[in-house]
């Protein structure tokens, strides 16, 4: 036994165990945050003994992942009162990241198997969904669901269901869940060397996931994939269908029903809109806007902001300091997110990553670049509906594809 791992770590570079670390981490990151953090600190180790695979082009690539974390350690220093290191600590992939993928070679075969168990991932987070009201919300004597504890800002819809449970898992939750799934999706669809009956049974796992949880981010993000399916197939009067589409998952979803209802309302008659319309989003957005424009250079830092946002909210919309204590609102939108936190700096920061993102992107030649496009489409959506760097899932995310798409010397997939 001890003569084969010695032979195993004769052979085997440190390159490929960091590729073995990174291939983990996408496999567990929706699935557990400690063991994903700590995949990630192993990732970090194992990329500075890789040091002499350093690229320094690649590491310029996620110049702007990092300008971003450095802002934001600037603005809690020179501006935010408070200081937790958690805050700090959710962040650190932003740098470590472009670090790593700065000093691993990813081949062909790499690149396929970390997305390959990504989708494993989400596949296995997906089951851990279907089986979680079965633990917590089930009754075994009568074989019935028992009455949903509902989390108090989702009392009394018709579209509840386990999914919005007290006892339901709330690292990943619906929405962080539909933007990974969609990823998910658009790996199988775009790169997978399956079979198709395979590649439509994950699929159709998959979507019923989304549906059942009705995340509005994830249904918003099948409309994503399938414009960009669409555009692959270069066949443009597919795109006639998506009105028959959009009715179909109108039917489907109860919430997005709901809320298309609301919007329909919303702009024919301003004073009927509902008083829970998107969940408060206007009120969120209006109140981080006046937020915004009392302090638009340096921002607020990250609690300075969270605070002033709950004196907002109580004022604008009335809610008690017991529910926004409990529910930790944010903008719910990370570009408005990031400028009450870090001023013009953060925002600009932020929204030079997208644009750098494209820039690598056009520049790549390979095979994989609807795969790419899709993914930077739905981090924007995304960023416009909730605060992505708000939450570990959001960042590790954001930070672990961007690099991984874009920081590769890897020009073309076999």
């Amino acid at each position: 036994m001890i003569k084969a791992v010695k032979t195993l770590f004769v052979e085997k570079s440190m390159n490929y165990f960091l590729v073995l670390a990174l291939i983990s981490f996408a496999f567990i990151m929706n699935i557990s945050q400690k063991l994903s953090t700590l995949l990630l600190v192993t990732s970090f180790g194992l990329a500075l003994l890789n040091y002499k695979h350093f690229y320094r082009k690649n590491l310029l690539k996620g110049m702007f992942l990092i300008l971003v974390f450095i802002v934001y350690m600037l603005a809690y220093y020179f501006v935010g009162n408070e200081f937790e290191i958690k805050t700090i600590e959710k962040r650190v992939s932003l740098i470590a990241l472009p670090i790593i993928f700065s000093l691993v070679t990813i081949d062909s075969n790499a690149f396929y198997n970390i997305c390959l168990y990504f989708v494993y991932g989400v596949i296995l987070a997906a089951v851990f969904n279907y089986i979680e009201p079965f633990i917590n919300d089930f009754d075994w004597n009568t074989f019935q669901f028992i009455e949903i504890k509902e989390k108090i800002v989702f009392q009394k819809h018709n579209w509840m269901n386990h999914f919005y449970s007290l006892e339901f898992s709330n690292f990943l939750d619906r929405s962080y869940y539909g933007i990974y799934a969609c990823l998910a999706i658009a790996i199988v669809w775009f790169m997978l060397k399956w079979k198709m009956k395979y590649k439509l049974l994950a699929i159709f796992f998959l979507l019923i996931n989304i549906f059942l949880s009705n995340s509005l981010i994830g249904i918003l993000g099948l409309g994503i994939l399938l414009f960009f399916i669409v555009l692959k197939m270069k066949k443009p009067i597919l795109f006639l269908g998506f009105p028959l589409l959009f009715i179909g998952v109108m039917m489907i979803s109860p919430r997005f029903n709901k809320y298309v209802v609301e919007i329909w309302t919303y702009a024919n008659n301003i004073d009927a809109v509902p008083k829970d319309f998107l969940r408060f989003r206007w009120a969120m957005w209006e109140s981080t806007v006046e937020l915004i424009k009392e302090q638009p250079v340096s921002g607020y830092g990250k609690e300075g902001f969270d605070k002033a946002l709950k004196a907002k909210l109580h004022v604008n919309v009335g809610w008690s300091y017991q529910i926004l204590d409990n529910v930790a609102f944010n903008a719910h939108n990370q570009f408005l997110q990031i400028f009450g936190e870090t001023g013009i700096f953060g925002f600009l920061a932020y929204s030079c990553t997208f644009l750098a993102f494209l820039y690598c992107l056009i520049k790549q030649k390979c095979k994989q670049k609807y795969l790419k496009y899709c993914f930077i489409a739905l981090i924007f959506a995304f960023s416009l509906s909730e605060s992505l760097l708000d939450r570990y899932a959001g960042i590790s995310f954001l930070s672990f594809f961007y690099c991984f798409f874009v920081m590769n010397r890897m020009t073309s997939l076999k």
